[in-house]
Protein backbone atom coordinates (compact mmCIF):
# COMPACT_ATOMS: atom_id res chain seq x y z
CA UNK A 1 0.00 0.00 0.00
CA UNK A 2 1.12 3.81 -1.01
CA UNK A 3 0.15 6.49 1.56
CA UNK A 4 -0.60 10.11 0.84
CA UNK A 5 -1.36 13.39 3.22
CA UNK A 6 -4.68 13.12 1.85
CA UNK A 7 -7.20 12.35 4.13
CA UNK A 8 -4.23 9.63 6.06
CA UNK A 9 -5.55 7.47 3.29
CA UNK A 10 -3.65 4.09 2.47
CA UNK A 11 -3.54 3.71 -1.12
CA UNK A 12 -3.14 0.63 -3.27
CA UNK A 13 0.04 0.81 -5.28
CA UNK A 14 0.09 1.30 -9.20
CA UNK A 15 -0.31 -2.23 -10.75
CA UNK A 16 1.54 -1.69 -13.74
CA UNK A 17 -0.29 -3.32 -16.10
CA UNK A 18 2.22 -3.35 -18.90
CA UNK A 19 0.76 -6.24 -20.86
CA UNK A 20 2.84 -5.28 -23.60
CA UNK A 21 5.41 -7.99 -21.80
CA UNK A 22 3.10 -10.83 -22.99
CA UNK A 23 2.64 -9.97 -26.59
CA UNK A 24 4.15 -12.34 -29.41
CA UNK A 25 5.14 -10.41 -32.98
CA UNK A 26 3.03 -11.53 -35.76
CA UNK A 27 0.01 -12.38 -33.47
CA UNK A 28 -2.94 -10.92 -32.13
CA UNK A 29 -4.51 -12.26 -28.68
CA UNK A 30 -7.30 -11.32 -26.47
CA UNK A 31 -4.70 -11.89 -23.71
CA UNK A 32 -7.34 -13.22 -21.35
CA UNK A 33 -6.74 -14.19 -17.82
CA UNK A 34 -9.10 -15.48 -14.85
CA UNK A 35 -10.15 -13.11 -12.49
CA UNK A 36 -9.98 -13.12 -8.63
CA UNK A 37 -12.71 -10.88 -7.72
CA UNK A 38 -10.80 -9.16 -4.80
CA UNK A 39 -9.33 -7.32 -8.41
CA UNK A 40 -12.44 -6.44 -9.52
CA UNK A 41 -12.28 -2.87 -8.89
CA UNK A 42 -8.71 -1.19 -8.10
CA UNK A 43 -8.16 2.10 -6.51
CA UNK A 44 -5.19 3.67 -6.13
CA UNK A 45 -3.59 7.73 -5.79
CA UNK A 46 -5.31 8.85 -8.69
CA UNK A 47 -8.33 8.45 -7.33
CA UNK A 48 -9.73 11.82 -6.19
CA UNK A 49 -8.06 13.39 -9.47
CA UNK A 50 -9.52 11.12 -11.53
CA UNK A 51 -13.30 11.31 -9.91
CA UNK A 52 -13.45 15.45 -9.69
CA UNK A 53 -12.95 14.61 -12.98
CA UNK A 54 -15.78 12.32 -13.55
CA UNK A 55 -18.12 14.43 -11.49
CA UNK A 56 -17.30 17.41 -13.98
CA UNK A 57 -18.22 15.10 -16.96
CA UNK A 58 -21.51 14.02 -15.60
CA UNK A 59 -22.30 17.66 -15.46
CA UNK A 60 -20.79 18.58 -18.92
CA UNK A 61 -20.73 15.85 -21.03
CA UNK A 62 -23.84 13.68 -20.35
CA UNK A 63 -24.72 12.34 -23.90
CA UNK A 64 -21.91 11.19 -24.55
CA UNK A 65 -20.39 9.79 -21.73
CA UNK A 66 -23.85 7.76 -20.98
CA UNK A 67 -26.03 5.70 -22.93
CA UNK A 68 -29.05 3.02 -21.70
CA UNK A 69 -31.88 0.79 -23.71
CA UNK A 70 -35.46 2.13 -21.63
CA UNK A 71 -36.56 -1.46 -20.87
CA UNK A 72 -36.74 -3.71 -18.08
CA UNK A 73 -33.89 -6.23 -19.19
CA UNK A 74 -31.70 -3.47 -19.54
CA UNK A 75 -32.45 -1.52 -16.02
CA UNK A 76 -32.53 -5.36 -14.67
CA UNK A 77 -28.88 -5.72 -16.11
CA UNK A 78 -27.60 -2.50 -14.38
CA UNK A 79 -28.98 -2.77 -11.33
CA UNK A 80 -27.85 -5.93 -10.82
CA UNK A 81 -24.33 -4.36 -11.53
CA UNK A 82 -25.23 -1.50 -8.90
CA UNK A 83 -26.17 -4.22 -6.35
CA UNK A 84 -22.93 -6.32 -6.49
CA UNK A 85 -20.85 -3.20 -6.16
CA UNK A 86 -23.03 -1.74 -3.10
CA UNK A 87 -21.82 -5.26 -1.36
CA UNK A 88 -18.85 -5.37 -2.75
CA UNK A 89 -17.24 -2.00 -2.30
CA UNK A 90 -17.35 -1.94 1.65
CA UNK A 91 -15.76 -5.13 2.41
CA UNK A 92 -13.16 -4.57 -0.27
CA UNK A 93 -12.06 -1.20 0.47
CA UNK A 94 -13.33 -0.67 4.36
CA UNK A 95 -11.46 2.50 4.34
CA UNK A 96 -13.43 4.39 1.50
CA UNK A 97 -16.84 3.24 1.62
CA UNK A 98 -19.70 2.79 4.20
CA UNK A 99 -23.16 1.59 3.81
CA UNK A 100 -25.23 4.40 5.96
CA UNK A 101 -28.95 2.94 5.76
CA UNK A 102 -29.84 3.53 2.00
CA UNK A 103 -26.87 4.99 1.32
CA UNK A 104 -23.09 4.16 0.28
CA UNK A 105 -20.79 6.92 2.10
CA UNK A 106 -17.56 7.90 0.77
CA UNK A 107 -14.90 8.65 2.99
CA UNK A 108 -12.92 9.92 0.94
CA UNK A 109 -14.87 12.09 -1.50
CA UNK A 110 -17.05 13.28 1.46
CA UNK A 111 -20.20 12.22 -0.63
CA UNK A 112 -23.34 9.88 -0.54
CA UNK A 113 -24.98 7.87 -3.39
CA UNK A 114 -28.02 6.59 -2.86
CA UNK A 115 -28.84 2.50 -2.60
CA UNK A 116 -32.49 3.10 -3.79
CA UNK A 117 -34.25 2.42 -6.86
CA UNK A 118 -37.39 3.60 -8.07
CA UNK A 119 -39.13 7.21 -9.03
CA UNK A 120 -36.45 10.44 -8.94
CA UNK A 121 -33.40 8.07 -8.53
CA UNK A 122 -30.43 8.40 -10.62
CA UNK A 123 -29.62 5.56 -13.41
CA UNK A 124 -27.64 2.57 -11.75
CA UNK A 125 -25.15 2.81 -14.43
CA UNK A 126 -24.18 6.36 -13.52
CA UNK A 127 -24.31 5.18 -9.55
CA UNK A 128 -22.06 3.13 -10.58
CA UNK A 129 -20.11 5.72 -12.26
CA UNK A 130 -20.14 7.85 -9.03
CA UNK A 131 -18.27 5.06 -7.16
CA UNK A 132 -15.63 4.04 -8.81
CA UNK A 133 -12.93 4.74 -11.39
CA UNK A 134 -14.07 2.05 -13.36
CA UNK A 135 -16.17 2.43 -16.75
CA UNK A 136 -18.96 0.57 -17.05
CA UNK A 137 -20.74 -0.94 -20.32
CA UNK A 138 -23.37 -3.09 -20.18
CA UNK A 139 -23.84 -5.71 -23.37
CA UNK A 140 -26.37 -8.49 -23.56
CA UNK A 141 -27.88 -11.09 -25.95
CA UNK A 142 -29.87 -9.93 -28.99
CA UNK A 143 -31.68 -13.03 -30.64
CA UNK A 144 -31.93 -10.62 -34.07
CA UNK A 145 -28.39 -9.34 -34.37
CA UNK A 146 -27.31 -13.34 -33.05
CA UNK A 147 -24.62 -11.63 -30.93
CA UNK A 148 -23.53 -9.38 -27.54
CA UNK A 149 -24.81 -5.73 -28.31
CA UNK A 150 -23.88 -3.05 -26.49
CA UNK A 151 -27.70 -1.42 -24.52
CA UNK A 152 -25.90 0.40 -21.34
CA UNK A 153 -22.64 2.07 -20.60
CA UNK A 154 -21.09 4.74 -18.38
CA UNK A 155 -17.81 5.93 -19.92
CA UNK A 156 -16.00 8.91 -18.76
CA UNK A 157 -12.58 7.85 -20.50
CA UNK A 158 -13.02 6.26 -23.82
CA UNK A 159 -9.77 5.58 -25.50
CA UNK A 160 -10.46 7.29 -28.76
CA UNK A 161 -13.74 5.91 -29.18
CA UNK A 162 -17.60 7.34 -29.01
CA UNK A 163 -19.75 5.52 -26.46
CA UNK A 164 -22.99 7.13 -28.72
CA UNK A 165 -21.43 5.29 -31.58
CA UNK A 166 -21.24 2.24 -30.24
CA UNK A 167 -24.38 2.28 -28.41
CA UNK A 168 -26.70 -0.56 -29.51
CA UNK A 169 -24.19 -2.14 -32.12
CA UNK A 170 -22.99 -5.59 -31.66
CA UNK A 171 -19.13 -6.83 -30.69
CA UNK A 172 -18.65 -6.92 -34.17
CA UNK A 173 -20.48 -3.57 -35.32
CA UNK A 174 -18.48 -1.87 -32.70
CA UNK A 175 -15.01 -2.99 -33.77
CA UNK A 176 -15.62 -2.89 -37.22
CA UNK A 177 -12.87 -0.16 -37.66
CA UNK A 178 -10.09 -2.20 -36.28
CA UNK A 179 -9.42 -4.70 -38.36
CA UNK A 180 -6.86 -6.72 -36.40
CA UNK A 181 -9.79 -7.63 -34.28
CA UNK A 182 -12.01 -8.44 -36.83
CA UNK A 183 -9.94 -10.73 -38.83
CA UNK A 184 -8.35 -12.31 -35.59
CA UNK A 185 -10.58 -12.01 -32.40
CA UNK A 186 -14.16 -11.43 -33.25
CA UNK A 187 -15.20 -15.16 -33.08
CA UNK A 188 -13.04 -15.69 -30.30
CA UNK A 189 -14.39 -13.05 -28.20
CA UNK A 190 -18.23 -14.35 -28.94
CA UNK A 191 -16.85 -17.65 -28.41
CA UNK A 192 -15.31 -16.55 -24.56
CA UNK A 193 -19.31 -14.52 -23.86
CA UNK A 194 -21.01 -17.50 -24.81
CA UNK A 195 -18.97 -19.84 -22.54
CA UNK A 196 -18.75 -17.67 -19.68
CA UNK A 197 -19.82 -18.59 -16.20
CA UNK A 198 -20.86 -15.67 -13.43
CA UNK A 199 -18.69 -17.82 -11.01
CA UNK A 200 -15.37 -17.16 -13.57
CA UNK A 201 -15.10 -14.10 -14.59
CA UNK A 202 -11.91 -12.71 -16.75
CA UNK A 203 -9.39 -9.79 -17.24
CA UNK A 204 -7.28 -8.30 -19.32
CA UNK A 205 -5.38 -5.11 -20.59
CA UNK A 206 -3.98 -3.18 -23.50
CA UNK A 207 -1.97 -0.57 -24.15
CA UNK A 208 -1.51 2.44 -26.43
CA UNK A 209 0.87 5.57 -26.87
CA UNK A 210 -0.16 9.13 -27.39
CA UNK A 211 1.95 12.28 -28.63
CA UNK A 212 -1.43 14.66 -28.28
CA UNK A 213 -2.31 14.33 -25.15
CA UNK A 214 -1.87 17.17 -22.00
CA UNK A 215 -0.32 14.48 -19.27
CA UNK A 216 -2.77 11.98 -17.06
CA UNK A 217 -5.62 13.96 -16.74
CA UNK A 218 -6.30 14.35 -20.30
CA UNK A 219 -8.61 11.06 -20.09
CA UNK A 220 -12.04 12.08 -21.96
CA UNK A 221 -10.73 11.48 -25.44
CA UNK A 222 -13.99 10.36 -27.71
CA UNK A 223 -12.67 11.11 -30.83
CA UNK A 224 -11.60 8.32 -32.90
CA UNK A 225 -7.76 7.54 -33.19
CA UNK A 226 -8.47 7.62 -37.17
CA UNK A 227 -10.18 10.86 -37.46
CA UNK A 228 -7.28 12.20 -35.28
CA UNK A 229 -5.02 11.06 -37.62
CA UNK A 230 -6.11 14.11 -39.89
CA UNK A 231 -5.00 17.08 -38.07
CA UNK A 232 -2.15 14.86 -36.09
CA UNK A 233 1.57 15.90 -36.38
CA UNK A 234 4.75 13.37 -36.38
CA UNK A 235 6.32 13.81 -33.20
CA UNK A 236 10.35 14.28 -33.25
CA UNK A 237 12.82 12.87 -31.08
CA UNK A 238 13.74 15.36 -28.30
CA UNK A 239 15.99 13.61 -25.62
CA UNK A 240 13.96 14.27 -21.99
CA UNK A 241 11.85 16.75 -23.42
CA UNK A 242 10.05 13.73 -25.48
CA UNK A 243 9.29 12.56 -22.16
CA UNK A 244 6.73 14.81 -21.23
CA UNK A 245 5.43 15.12 -24.57
CA UNK A 246 4.65 11.30 -25.15
CA UNK A 247 1.80 9.68 -23.01
CA UNK A 248 1.38 5.89 -22.27
CA UNK A 249 -2.00 4.76 -21.49
CA UNK A 250 -3.04 1.59 -20.16
CA UNK A 251 -6.41 -0.35 -19.32
CA UNK A 252 -6.98 -2.58 -17.09
CA UNK A 253 -10.71 -4.37 -18.19
CA UNK A 254 -12.70 -7.30 -16.59
CA UNK A 255 -15.41 -9.16 -18.13
CA UNK A 256 -18.21 -10.82 -15.70
CA UNK A 257 -20.91 -12.41 -16.77
CA UNK A 258 -24.18 -11.29 -14.00
CA UNK A 259 -25.77 -14.45 -12.44
CA UNK A 260 -29.19 -13.17 -12.37
CA UNK A 261 -29.77 -11.75 -15.61
CA UNK A 262 -26.56 -13.17 -17.28
CA UNK A 263 -26.04 -9.89 -18.96
CA UNK A 264 -22.22 -9.35 -19.17
CA UNK A 265 -20.62 -6.17 -17.72
CA UNK A 266 -17.64 -4.98 -18.80
CA UNK A 267 -15.36 -2.56 -16.81
CA UNK A 268 -12.66 -0.15 -17.80
CA UNK A 269 -10.06 1.19 -15.65
CA UNK A 270 -7.88 3.72 -17.04
CA UNK A 271 -3.97 4.15 -16.26
CA UNK A 272 -2.37 7.36 -18.14
CA UNK A 273 1.66 8.88 -17.19
CA UNK A 274 3.95 10.42 -19.20
CA UNK A 275 6.01 8.10 -21.03
CA UNK A 276 9.18 9.48 -18.92
CA UNK A 277 7.85 7.74 -16.16
CA UNK A 278 9.60 4.99 -17.69
CA UNK A 279 12.47 6.27 -16.01
CA UNK A 280 11.52 4.61 -12.65
CA UNK A 281 10.53 1.62 -13.74
CA UNK A 282 12.84 -2.13 -14.66
CA UNK A 283 14.90 -2.31 -17.67
CA UNK A 284 12.73 -5.68 -18.49
CA UNK A 285 9.57 -3.05 -19.21
CA UNK A 286 11.79 -0.50 -21.01
CA UNK A 287 12.78 -3.28 -23.42
CA UNK A 288 9.53 -4.85 -23.17
CA UNK A 289 7.99 -1.78 -24.51
CA UNK A 290 10.08 -0.88 -26.98
CA UNK A 291 9.93 -4.40 -28.62
CA UNK A 292 5.92 -4.10 -28.73
CA UNK A 293 6.19 -0.66 -30.28
CA UNK A 294 8.85 -1.77 -33.05
CA UNK A 295 6.92 -5.09 -33.94
CA UNK A 296 3.43 -3.39 -33.83
CA UNK A 297 1.33 -5.15 -36.45
CA UNK A 298 1.10 -2.74 -39.51
CA UNK A 299 -2.52 -2.59 -39.06
CA UNK A 300 -2.25 -1.27 -35.19
CA UNK A 301 0.09 1.07 -36.77
CA UNK A 302 -2.82 2.80 -38.53
CA UNK A 303 -5.34 2.04 -36.20
CA UNK A 304 -3.03 3.29 -33.23
CA UNK A 305 -1.16 6.41 -35.05
CA UNK A 306 1.73 5.09 -34.63
CA UNK A 307 3.55 6.51 -37.38
CA UNK A 308 2.96 9.85 -35.45
CA UNK A 309 4.94 8.31 -32.31
CA UNK A 310 6.59 5.23 -32.94
CA UNK A 311 10.09 6.87 -34.11
CA UNK A 312 9.95 9.20 -31.21
CA UNK A 313 9.04 6.79 -28.83
CA UNK A 314 11.54 4.41 -29.30
CA UNK A 315 14.71 6.89 -29.78
CA UNK A 316 13.08 8.02 -26.13
CA UNK A 317 12.70 4.12 -24.24
CA UNK A 318 16.31 3.58 -25.82
CA UNK A 319 17.80 6.39 -24.56
CA UNK A 320 17.00 5.46 -20.72
CA UNK A 321 18.29 1.37 -21.86
CA UNK A 322 21.71 3.24 -23.13
CA UNK A 323 21.77 5.47 -19.94
CA UNK A 324 21.67 2.31 -17.43
CA UNK A 325 24.15 0.27 -19.35
CA UNK A 326 26.34 3.00 -19.86
CA UNK A 327 25.67 4.21 -15.90
CA UNK A 328 27.09 -0.13 -15.29
CA UNK A 329 29.61 -0.35 -17.69
CA UNK A 330 31.07 2.85 -16.20
CA UNK A 331 30.97 1.21 -12.92
CA UNK A 332 32.37 -2.30 -13.63
CA UNK A 333 35.58 -0.16 -14.92
CA UNK A 334 35.58 1.45 -11.64
CA UNK A 335 35.80 -1.45 -9.77
CA UNK A 336 37.90 -3.64 -11.63
CA UNK A 337 40.90 -1.01 -10.31
CA UNK A 338 39.88 -1.12 -6.82
CA UNK A 339 39.55 -4.93 -6.74
CA UNK A 340 42.85 -5.33 -8.31
CA UNK A 341 44.50 -2.26 -5.48
CA UNK A 342 42.57 -4.23 -2.57
CA UNK A 343 44.14 -7.66 -3.97
CA UNK A 344 48.30 -6.13 -4.14
CA UNK A 345 47.46 -4.65 -0.65
CA UNK A 346 46.20 -7.96 0.63
CA UNK A 347 49.14 -9.89 -0.69
CA UNK A 348 51.85 -7.19 0.66
CA UNK A 349 50.10 -7.63 4.29
CA UNK A 350 50.22 -11.33 3.55
CA UNK A 351 54.09 -11.00 3.03
CA UNK A 352 54.48 -9.05 5.42
CA UNK A 353 52.77 -11.09 8.24
CA UNK A 354 55.46 -13.65 7.05
CA UNK A 355 58.02 -11.75 7.68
Amino acid sequence: MGTTKENNMKWEEDPLYFIFNDEIPGKVKMHTRRLDLKDWVKIDATYPAQMKLRNELIKTEKEQVFVSNDNEKTDECKWELFELLVEYLPKRFPDIFELQGNFIYNKVLKTKVSTLRGEGEEDAIIKAGRLTQEDWVIVEWDETEQGYVLTAGIVYFPMRWSLQEKFNKSIAGIHIPVKPFMDHLVRKVYDVFSKMKPEAPIWRANWAVFNDLKGPLDLFTPTGSLDRNDINRVSVFKGKETGKELTFRAEYQTLRKLPKTKCIVFSIRTYQRFLEEFENFPTSDVKGLIKAIDTIDSEFTIYKGAEFWKDASLKYLQSIVDEREAASASKFVYIIPLLMVGAICSFGWMKYRKN
